[in-house]
């Protein structure tokens, strides 16, 4: 069974597909609003809100769904947690 999870912190958001207990595919998106890939400190000019990006991660989460056939896609409290400590900066 193919899972869909999703988080976001203020920094970008991040989508992860497990089969199983197994990670096979991970996504991850800054908080520019130029640059999907750029993480910007948040409340600057071009950085998105985390409601956006959080919506954003939403629908990425639903197309990655349906193009790789997963059962289910969900937020994941827990995975935003552990994301929120490193603010996702590389």
């Amino acid at each position: 069974m193919r899972t869909v999870s999703y988080a976001a912190t203020r920094y970008g958001y991040y989508v992860q597909i497990m089969e199983g207990n197994r990670p096979i595919f991970e996504y991850t998106a800054g908080n520019s609003q130029h640059d999907s890939q750029a993480f910007i400190a948040p409340g600057s000019p071009g950085a998105v809100s985390r409601s956006q990006l959080r919506r954003w991660a939403k629908q990425t989460a639903e197309e990655m769904a349906e193009e790789l056939l997963a059962n289910r896609v969900e937020y994941d409290p827990d995975l935003e947690a552990q994301l929120e400590p490193c603010e996702m900066v590389r």
